[in-house]
């Protein structure tokens, strides 16, 4: 986990003028629930996509179901920069739904739990079952 929050430490610095939230097992895991990702992604806008490839010297692909997105590793830890344009699955006004968490005296944007949520249960995917689960279980308590 070291080394995945020492990566986030050096992306969140070296991007601080692009619009963009921390999304998936390393935003849950910022939220408090125990969860250990392998990677980080992250969420932004076509115009972050080109931007962010252009400071990491990585490839611009064009997913199957049409968003950009941009995937390179820093300290041998992959990196996910997705777009939100022509993405079914995430909202065009992201920024909206964004809280900072601040981690190692960094201010890290990441995307509420609840939008987190919805997005786990649109894709339905098997391997996200259990994540689905914990949020849910961790909404139920944090809104006590």
């Amino acid at each position: 986990m070291e080394k995945i929050e020492t990566t986030l430490k050096l992306l969140v610095n070296k991007i601080p003028m692009i619009n963009f939230a921390l999304i998936g097992s390393s935003c849950l895991n910022l939220h408090g629930i125990k969860i250990y990702p392998n990677d980080i992604d992250f969420l932004t806008d076509d115009e972050g996509i080109k931007r962010i490839s252009q400071i990491f010297n990585s490839k611009i692909l064009k997913n199957e179901i049409g968003y950009l997105e941009t995937i390179f590793k820093i300290n041998n830890v992959e990196i996910h920069f997705t777009s939100n344009v022509s993405n079914p699955i995430r909202l065009i006004n992201f920024m909206d739904y964004t809280v900072l968490i601040e981690k190692n005296g960094i201010k890290i944007p990441c995307m509420s739990l609840e939008s987190e949520f919805e997005v786990y249960r649109k894709m339905k995917r098997e391997k996200d079952k259990n994540k689905t689960k914990l949020i849910k279980e961790y909404l139920k308590i944090k809104n006590r």
